[in-house]
């Protein structure tokens, strides 16, 4: 396995593990996978996929680099730290550029995994012929998005109608595909970029560090006591935050209400124990903090369409 030239693009828990004729693939020492495809496909442009499943933070090793950053994610959730120790999430399914000034400090993935996409320009590695072959099509390349105020902040949106498609088919043909046909899917999503305008972005909210903090170990909290009726008002107690601002924040981070999310948390846990442990569905439901089978079962039967007795059956015979 050799070692990654350009730490400076990837951090130094990057290692370079296999060079293809299209790409090249970089993965991360974590706890769990974090792996990069990275496609250059014009002299400072870069397409790259990333695939994360781990909850490691990784800290932005390129604060000082040119660049205008154009991301998707596909599945998953991503937390972004900004310098200023404000806090932003992006969605499955949302679509942002950002540029210097708005360069992350660090980003984790609230729920363990995230697949997406990054298109990376380079400005000051942009060379004149890269330019001119963008200009033919009008699409000033080192200024692209520059009616989105991107000095500013993080132009975000939930992904226009227009460009769905364009991202589907990269995704799709990641692996499969040669450089050349990325380069055209490229020239489509800057064609549509350029199109683009300030009031088509909707306002992300930000939080505070301390904020994010606070609802991290709440959540904990609850998760290492699935087997009591811990009540959210006794544990915000100890906390500066209402409980307002705490059903607020959490839905941002994690998708769904409190409530929602851990008994959704519980049903892929029991349905872990049921396929990899021979655990009686009484025990289960009780280190679950269900005294009521019955309950139990009809809140299992709700996430999966199976009652529990029957989903083991059905993954025994697989």
């Amino acid at each position: 396995m050799k070692e990654l030239r350009g730490t400076e693009w990837y951090g130094e828990y990057a290692t370079l593990t296999d060079e293809h004729n299209d790409y090249i693939q970089i993965e991360y020492k974590c706890n769990g996978t974090g792996r990069l495809y990275d496609y250059a496909l014009f002299p400072g442009i870069d397409l790259i996929f990333m695939d994360f499943n781990c909850p490691d933070t990784f800290h932005e090793p390129i604060p000082n680099k040119n660049i205008i950053e154009i991301r998707h994610y596909q599945k998953g959730r991503v937390e972004f730290e900004l310098r200023n120790n404000k806090v932003f999430h992006m969605k499955e399914g949302e679509f942002c550029i950002n540029a210097l000034a708005n360069v992350p400090a660090a980003y984790s993935f609230p729920f363990g995994n995230s697949v997406g996409l990054s298109c990376v320009i380079d400005k000051d590695s942009v060379d004149s012929e890269t330019q001119q072959l963008f200009s033919y099509y009008n699409i000033d390349v080192l200024n692209l998005g520059r009616e989105l105020e991107l000095e500013k902040k993080w132009f975000l949106c939930r992904t226009p109608q227009r460009l769905l498609h364009i991202f589907d088919e990269l995704y799709a043909a990641k692996g499969s595909e040669g450089r050349d046909y990325f380069r055209i899917k490229l020239l489509e999503l800057f064609y549509h970029i350029k199109q683009l305008r300030i009031e088509d972005q909707y306002e992300a909210p930000y939080y505070s560090k301390e904020q994010i903090e606070i609802i991290k170990r709440i959540r904990h909290k609850l998760i290492e006591n699935l087997d009591k009726k811990i009540s959210i008002e006794e544990l915000l107690q100890r906390e500066p935050m209402s409980k307002v601002t705490f059903q607020a924040i959490f839905k941002q981070i994690y998708g769904d209400t409190p409530y929602a999310h851990i008994k959704n948390y519980k049903m892929n846990l029991a349905a872990v124990y049921l396929q990899e442990t021979d655990q009686s569905i009484t025990q289960i439901a009780g280190e679950l903090g269900y005294s009521n089978i019955s309950k139990f079962a009809r809140a299992f039967q709700a996430v999966f369409g199976l009652l529990p007795k029957d989903y083991r059956k059905a993954k025994k015979t697989n």
